[in-house]
Parts: structure tokens; C-alpha cells; sequence
């Protein structure tokens, strides 16, 4: 089962490779990881994707990430009322009579041109990961150049309580 997680920490160099190699000695498989800048300056927050059908080791695994010095909070979103979202870079080989195609596949709503010259175009795609793999398998009929996803970003909807993330070190013996 996969296992979203929501990570808020410091913004400092080496805290990335340490939450991998914690997962990685723990014998958890990293489906996903992105991190990024938040509202609040010096925070950064990533999103976690594993795959650990043991829900014991899924608890062990919070408990772990928030030892670490650097994590302020951990919000497990798996099953959770959750946008889980996904983006794409992708370069195709187009002739003239593609870009009409091209044209309706925008008009469907998750996609959109970056940049188009007479040989390639570079499109944007966003979704979720059904969408997003769904048109990719639809550009695989061009010829595709390039391709580069992101990797999974979620954020829980709503605005409980439960779910905003504790700014303040968190406690390394969380109970879940």
C-alpha cells in the first residue's frame, strides 16, 4: 500500500539525503519524493510517497523521519481527503499536421504548449497520476524526445486542525 507523507522542515543544506537514507536503511521503497519552498521562509516541505504494505512499518517510518533534528512535522495524508497532483515536461517530434492534434489534446484541459517550432514541441501536463500517464501514452503516437515528471504533491483539503502541520519540533514518539 502506498503511503503519502506530508514533511515540514528546515531549509538547510543535507536534510534531503538524510530522510533518503533513512527510508533506504529502513528497506522502504521510495515510489516518489518532492520538496520545495513553502509560505513560511525557511520551511521546506516535501512530499513522501512509499510503498509498505505493513502498517506497523508505516508508523515506524514517521516515527523515525521525525527524530531527525531537522523535521518540524509530519502529516500522514494517506487516506486522507487528498489532492495528490503530478506534472510533466514533455518534448515531442511534430510535423505540421500534429500541431492541429496537439491542439484538441490542450483544449481537453490538463495540458497546455510551453514552446512549438516546425520540428518539436515542448507541453506541460498536470493532474492526477491517471491523467497525467493518460496523455502521456496518448503523445507516445510522436516520436517523444524528452520526458520529465515531478514525482507526487499532495495537500490534504480542508482546514482542520488535525491536519495543519506543527511548526514547532515535533515529538519524536508520535502515536498515530
Amino acid at each position: 500500500m502506498k503511503q503519502t507523507l506530508i514533511l515540514f522542515m528546515q531549509d538547510e543544506p543535507g536534510v534531503l539525503n538524510r530522510i533518503s537514507s533513512l527510508v533506504r536503511r529502513r528497506n522502504f521503497n521510495i515510489e516518489s519524493i518532492v520538496a520545495g519552498r513553502t509560505e513560511k521562509k525557511g520551511i521546506t516541505r516535501m512530499t513522501l510517497v512509499v510503498n509498505e504494505p505493513d502498517m506497523t512499518k508505516q508508523k515506524t517510518i514517521i516515527n523515525n523521519i521525525k527524530r531527525l533534528v531537522e523535521i518540524y512535522d509530519v502529516v500522514d495524508a494517506t487516506g486522507q481527503d487528498c489532492h495528490i497532483r503530478e506534472h510533466a515536461l514533455v518534448k515531442i517530434s511534430i510535423g505540421d499536421q500534429d500541431k492541429k492534434e496537439i491542439d484538441k489534446l490542450v483544449s481537453s484541459g490538463n495540458c497546455k504548449i510551453l514552446d512549438s517550432d516546425k520540428n518539436a514541441m515542448i507541453l506541460e501536463l498536470s493532474g492526477n497520476e491517471s491523467t497525467v500517464e493518460g496523455t502521456i501514452k496518448t503523445l507516445e503516437r510522436y516520436n517523444i524526445l524528452e520526458l520529465l515528471r515531478s514525482g507526487k504533491m499532495a495537500m490534504i483539503s480542508g482546514n482542520k486542525d488535525k491536519h495543519k502541520p506543527k511548526l514547532i519540533k515535533s515529538s519524536p514518539y508520535w502515536e498515530g
